[in-house]
């Protein structure tokens, strides 16, 4: 018996997750744009494409950002979580440092 089929329903379900999870972030005010990271890529590789910004994890998410200009980092975290969670109950959620543009 193949596991194609359940490889499948997963790869849906992470794509599923990581494309609402962006699209949610994408929307903050305080979010310029997501970003995939320097050294330490932050995305998530799907078949034929890649969702930058958004590593999904059985355990945690971890998103990176551009902050707007001028837009306090505890404020980005906060709109950030409130965004994440509802989508990703459970946390625990990592932090990363963003990127001021």
């Amino acid at each position: 018996m193949s596991s194609l089929p359940g490889a499948a329903a997963q790869a849906w379900t992470e794509a599923a997750t990581a494309d609402a999870l962006a699209a949610a972030v994408a929307a903050c005010p305080a979010v310029a744009s997501l970003h995939g990271g320097g050294l330490r890529r932050t995305a998530t590789y799907l078949p034929g494409r890649l969702v930058e910004g958004v590593h999904v994890d059985e355990d945690h998410v971890r998103v990176a950002v551009v902050a707007a200009q001028g837009v306090p980092v505890g404020v980005l975290a906060e709109q950030v979580r409130a965004a994440v969670a509802p989508l990703a109950p459970g946390g625990p959620w990592t932090s990363t440092s963003p990127t001021c543009s």
